[in-house]
């Protein structure tokens, strides 16, 4: 089974792999061009999710669902990357299954009001590796993977 856990942001998406059986464990992200406009940002995205589906054998998607935010321009912004990767992946025929920011730090960290420096180092120390120089948006998709795995095992 290789699950796929993704980070949704509007500058940068990151992308978290779990191989179940043989415990391979791999990453990517795209850094989002800032000089374009949004809706190309949103574009893109789709674009970069659909090409790894394509890329690699996963069998299932995990996804950062909604969250409250205080800034109502951002949670829109972010609402429409997220519906981006719901329909690359549904246009692939995968199934969505999205977890809530809490639902992921309780499942990782065991407190769901986990700083990501936290989440990190879990994910770090359950997966036996380093992510030295990845964005911190790296082992929150590895914690969005792993929660899945937890909640489907």
């Amino acid at each position: 089974m290789l699950i796929i856990g993704i980070d949704p942001g509007s500058t940068l998406t990151a992308c978290g792999f779990i191989e179940t059986e043989q415990k391979e464990i791999f990453y990517d992200y795209k850094k989002l061009d800032n000089k374009k406009s949004h809706d190309e940002r949103v574009y893109d995205v789709y674009l970069y999710i659909k090409r790894l589906l394509e890329k690699y054998p996963v069998t299932d998607v995990a996804l950062e669902g909604s969250f409250y935010s205080v800034n109502i321009q951002s949670a829109l912004l972010l609402a429409q990357v997220r519906a981006a990767i719901v329909v690359a992946a549904m246009d692939m025929g995968f199934r969505v299954h999205q977890y809530l920011p809490k639902q992921i730090k309780q499942a990782v960290c065991g407190y769901g009001n986990a700083s990501k420096e936290q989440i990190r180092f879990i994910v770090e120390k359950t997966l036996g590796i380093k992510l030295d120089n990845a964005p911190l948006d790296v082992s929150d998709a590895l914690a969005v993977a792993l929660t899945h795995f937890y909640t489907i095992r």
